[in-house]
């Protein structure tokens, strides 16, 4: 029984490697290349934090971004984007709601990264991305990992007061994208156009059912 999202990611890179996974702009990187940078940060991240805890990712929607996301899922962690158009003080609530260990930015959000946490917390998405991968230690991960650990973090608007975390589960996922993608026909054919935000819901349909399918994501502004 399929209990890890990962196991999308896997199966998809070990029949089609070399096949495009992302297109984001000027760049693109294959399902290989996916998959070896995701196990480099989640090889990163197991050396600073532990498993179930949340990784807060402060930065843009992109192939980084991807990467980050499946990495904190090689460490048995879950993510959070903190999308860096958000006001400052909203930022700073949902990390003090998280208690995170760490937040992950880039070069280009870094300055914005030390406004809103400890600088000694902040990791660059430069760094952690050239980690050595450590085969056994995710091994390790992977077989104590449960169906209903958390996948993901998406918080509310907090239009009606504080923003509140919405914890979405790997079996959530796995069980909307089985229908979702036999439902619409979705095959390694197709490119899925993304435009959502990765903090918005519907980014999940294009992440996920790219990496189940084989398909290509585009990766729209």
């Amino acid at each position: 029984m399929m209990k890890n999202v990962l196991y999308y990611l896997e199966k998809t890179e070990m029949k089609n490697g070399e096949k495009i996974a992302v297109i984001e702009r000027n760049k693109k990187c294959t399902y290989k290349e996916l998959l070896e940078t995701s196990k480099k940060i989640g090889t990163g991240l197991t050396k600073i934090t532990e498993v179930r805890k949340p990784i807060p990712i402060l930065m843009e929607k992109g192939i980084d971004t991807l990467c980050t996301f499946f990495g904190a899922v090689y460490a048995g962690c879950f993510y959070i984007l903190l999308n860096p158009e958000l006001p400052t003080v909203r930022l700073q609530s949902i990390l003090k709601t998280l208690e995170a260990d760490v937040l992950i930015t880039d070069e280009i959000n870094y300055e914005l990264a030390k406004k809103i946490t400890d600088k000694k917390n902040i990791i660059k998405i430069s760094e952690i991305k050239e980690s050595q991968i450590d085969e056994n230690k995710l091994k390790q991960i992977r077989d104590n990992a449960l169906d209903v650990d958390p996948l993901y973090v998406n918080f509310t608007s907090g239009s009606t007061g504080t923003s509140k975390g919405v914890v979405i589960s790997h079996q959530t996922v796995i069980d909307f994208i089985n229908i979702f993608t036999e439902k619409f026909n979705i095959n390694q054919n197709d490119i899925i156009g993304n435009q959502a935000p990765f903090d918005f819901d519907v980014s999940v349909k294009d992440i996920y059912s790219a990496i189940k399918t084989r398909s290509n994501t585009c990766n729209y502004s």
